[in-house]
């Protein structure tokens, strides 16, 4: 590799007319800015591994206590690539939502802001025909461009871990909120059951003791007639004693003695057995009433067992079926985060040298002309400010008396940062995927319609009257 001396030591050719040597100036700030960046890409590396150490809860934020580890560690490399020294500077130039951390996209960011410097570096080469230099920053920054595909990976695959632990953890409360319902349903029905049961008993206890009652009240109601031998003999007694037949009369009187007491003995029997007999008449009927009931409560709870099951199906089809969702956006997202890091650089760089062609083409038919200018086509493209149609946002920083713009708009982007795993947003700012159609709002859409408490605070307007007076009972 040449060194500073050694490139700017070349004697340009002395001609004047049609002349392609460079200022000497020129060439020297152009390869004392482009020889820090011929390793950039291992330099980056060993940045990559100290985010790895500053980030070592694998959170996919970087603060300011964590930028400062980084700083301690790569303080350096950081200086020389993206003149930062401290970590204000690095929110200053990184954090483009000014959270005061950097998210995923961000942490790329800092190898896509040095790999966006070393490729303008490399057309500053190319302009001043270092072609052994250029060659090699291009390798470089196709090397570079190969570990930000691995390093986005790494920061995808932790940020959809998240995501799916996220989901994994709604699933969970749905289901044990879900049983928890069904427990408490079941539990009001068992005691609904219970309820019923006993009130049916007090009921049959009290129509048993209202039977006994009603038994003992009136005998007349079981209607047990004596027999008609008692009441002949009862007959012809009246009969003798009205015809002053005394004799016969005190005779039949000592046999009605007889049959009176057996009477009355068969008479108190059958009043038993009728009383009996009412009794078990009521409790067969009461032992009916309760297997009927009985059965109606089994009916009413296997009928709650199958909504139980029918409900429990469908919430796991639900959650089973976002779950794909989610997997299926976030595969479909890393596909295309690949074939975007492979190949948009690429064909940028491809764009670029036909329109970098195109204008050295139509330079060269300007120059046609008697008048010869001094300066050649290429040293005129060095000088040019390269402009853009539109108003994009720009990130400058400081290589030693040079500004170095970076246009951000213009970087690969890769969308990691996850709607659903953001840290505490303001009230009144509404969630991303509201007004986005990526892979990461779908997710973060899922991971909110999945969630059933949806406990949102007021908006700050709503706690003002048209005074500015705080409204009370609010």
């Amino acid at each position: 590799m040449l060194s500073i001396q050694d490139a700017t030591n070349r004697k340009a050719p002395t001609t004047v007319n049609f002349s392609t040597s460079i200022n000497s100036n020129m060439r020297a700030k152009v390869i004392s800015e482009a020889l820090p960046l011929l390793k950039a890409n291992i330099k980056c590396r060993e940045i990559w591994q100290a985010l790895q150490i500053a980030d070592y809860k694998k959170e996919g934020v970087l603060n300011e206590p964590a930028l400062e580890v980084l700083l301690e560690k790569q303080g350096k490399n950081l200086q020389d690539l993206l003149a930062v020294k401290t970590t204000e500077e690095i929110l200053d130039l990184l954090d483009e939502e000014e959270l005061g951390f950097l998210n995923e996209d961000e942490q790329i960011l800092i190898f896509s802001v040095i790999k966006e410097r070393m490729q303008r570096v490399a057309y500053d080469l190319c302009n001043i025909y270092e072609y052994g230099l250029y060659k090699e920053m291009m390798k470089a920054i196709r090397a570079l461009e190969t570990d930000i595909i691995e390093y986005q990976g790494v920061l995808r695959r932790r940020t959809y871990e998240k995501e799916m632990d996220i989901y994994r953890q709604i699933g969970v409360e749905k289901l044990e909120n879900f049983e928890r319902y069904w427990a408490q349903m079941f539990e009001d029905f068992e005691t609904s059951c219970q309820e019923r049961m006993s009130r049916l008993i007090d009921l049959h206890i009290r129509q048993l003791e209202e039977l006994d009652l009603e038994l003992e009240r009136n005998f007349d109601i079981l209607k047990i007639k004596p027999k008609p031998e008692m009441r002949n003999l009862q007959m012809q007694e009246k009969l003798f004693a009205f015809n002053e037949r005394y004799a016969e009369a005190h005779q039949i009187r000592t046999e009605l003695k007889v049959i009176e007491i057996s009477e009355q003995n068969r008479v108190e029997n059958e009043i038993m057995k009728e009383k009996e007999k009412r009794r078990k008449k009521m409790i067969k009927r009461h032992r009916v009433e309760v297997e009927q009931l009985r059965a109606k409560n089994q009916t009413n709870k296997n009928k709650l067992l199958i909504s139980y099951e029918q409900e429990k199906i469908r919430l796991q089809k639900e959650i089973k079926l976002h779950n794909h969702d989610i997997k299926r956006n976030q595969n479909l997202a890393s596909r295309l985060a690949i074939k975007t890091g492979k190949t948009r650089d690429e064909l940028r760089r491809i764009k670029q040298n036909a329109r970098n062609l195109q204008n050295f083409l139509k330079d060269i038919k300007r120059h046609k002309t008697a008048r010869v200018n001094l300066e050649s086509p290429m040293t005129a493209n060095l000088n040019k400010k390269p402009t853009m149609q539109g108003s994009f946002s720009m990130t400058s920083t400081n290589i030693g008396q040079r500004t170095i713009q970076v246009n951000t708009q213009s970087l690969t982007r890769f969308g990691i940062k996850s709607d659903a795993t953001g840290t505490d947003r303001p009230v009144n700012v509404a969630p991303g995927y509201l007004n986005s159609t990526s892979f990461s709002a779908k997710t973060g859409k899922l991971l909110q319609q999945s969630r059933k408490e949806k406990n949102s605070l007021p908006s700050i307007a709503a706690l003002y009257n048209e005074k500015l007076e705080p409204i009370e009972n609010i």
